[in-house]
């Protein structure tokens, strides 16, 4: 959303270079509509006949940094957004592991979320909390934004079905996997709104 149409352009490049296949969608605020992007069959005609350009781009990503990482935290109950925002402002402007003082070369490059919260307020925003709220969070390096999504149908804080959509995920370098983990833990129980 912040991106002039060149570096669009340079991104969708990058993409294309990696999966020459793929479908690319321009949104606003990640804003599509799933069918475009759910059961798609994306590698369903890849193959020993794919054509050879497609079959090494792959395959052949010499350039692709092997040290990047996911890692995904599960949310499953009601959260304090004020501590989850100020988690999140550590782990991206402070390039540290929340609640620690020790330096690391950690880099988060991607940061999203789907949460359950309660005192809700969008990034930048001066209004007043929201109450109970199901907030998406996308993050890019340091830079990160927030927002109100409709509720899943059904959906309340004891939904078992529901549960494992709400996590944080996290893709970066030199990711400290054990200690974001114990730190995501103790914001858990200290962010949990009963």
């Amino acid at each position: 959303d912040l991106l002039d149409d060149e570096s669009l352009n340079e991104i969708e490049g990058v993409i294309r270079a990696i999966n020459g296949t793929a479908l690319v969608e321009r949104t606003s605020f990640a804003k599509i509509d799933l069918n475009a992007i759910l059961n798609i069959g994306a590698y369903a005609d890849v193959g020993p006949e794919t054509p050879q350009p497609f079959a090494e781009s792959l395959y052949s990503h010499h350039h692709i940094d092997a040290r990047i990482r996911t890692m995904a935290l599960n949310a499953p109950h009601r959260l304090f957004w004020s501590l989850v925002d100020e988690w999140i402002q550590e782990l991206l402007w402070d390039s540290r592991v929340p609640g620690s003082d020790a330096s690391s070369d950690m880099e988060i490059l991607r940061l999203k979320a789907l949460l359950l919260t309660t005192d809700f307020v969008p990034v930048g925003s001066d209004d007043e909390p929201f109450g109970a709220a199901t907030v998406v969070v996308q993050g890019v390096r340091e830079m990160y934004d927030s927002f109100i999504v409709p509720d899943k149908e059904g959906d309340d804080d004891n939904s078992v079905e529901l549960k494992g959509l709400y996590k944080l995920v996290l893709i970066g370098r030199e990711m400290p996997e054990q200690a974001l983990r114990h730190s995501w833990a103790q914001l858990m129980e200290r962010g949990k709104s009963e």
